[in-house]
């Protein structure tokens, strides 16, 4: 398998005090990158922790259930056990759908984590989404203090919350896994304008 190249090597070195923790992978390339390189560091730096990935499913796509069962199977390649949280929530809402699953993702995720002892939840947060982000918050404000972006560390409902991707471009992922042979999920939704992250990305 070849090395991740030095630009995309992320700092997984908070991890050194943890003895498990998880990883939110839905297939799209920055998650599934996120799943290999953790991996990676953790068979060479930490072999005692315990990854374990988490899918959501939020019952949006009529594909989301296959999509789920094929990051099982890349994540068991890797020797990582993988459970699937579904968002029940019915009917699903018909506006601000993002923003409501967003927070049922997370909430599942941090549910998950703290009934198993998982000490935190790290997330694929790119440069990317960083521009993205800092995009979305400068049309809504002028206010300098209001356009922070997206922090290294935060938490969700009390659980750590680590983007240890966050100085990366997602391209370079992709070329990386690329490289690897690793596909990746494109979620059609990440080309529709309706939702305001991918007109910012867009632009």
């Amino acid at each position: 398998m070849p090395a991740a190249p030095p630009d995309i090597i992320p700092d997984f070195s908070p991890l050194l005090a943890e003895r498990h923790v998880a990883l939110a992978v839905s297939g799209g390339s920055d998650s599934t990158a996120l799943m290999h390189l953790a991996a990676d560091w953790t068979r060479v730096n930490h072999p005692g922790l315990l990854l374990t990935v988490l899918t959501v499913d939020h019952g949006l796509r009529a594909g989301a259930a296959a999509e789920a069962v094929q990051v099982g199977q890349w994540a068991a390649g890797l020797g990582l056990p993988h459970h699937v949280l579904r968002w029940d929530e019915e009917p699903k809402p018909v506006t601000g759908i993002q923003a409501r699953a967003r927070a049922a993702r997370y909430g599942l995720m941090a549910a998950w984590c703290r009934a198993r002892a998982a000490t935190a939840l790290l997330t694929a947060h790119t440069l990317d989404d960083q521009a993205e982000t800092v995009l979305m918050r400068l049309s809504r404000t002028t206010r300098p203090e209001s356009l922070a972006g997206i922090r290294p560390a935060g938490d969700w409902q009390g659980l750590p919350l680590l983007r240890p991707l966050l100085r990366l471009k997602r391209q370079a992922l992709r070329d990386w896994l690329s490289d690897l042979g690793q596909p990746w999920i494109e979620d059609p939704s990440n080309e529709d304008a309706r939702y305001e992250r991918v007109r910012a990305r867009r632009a």
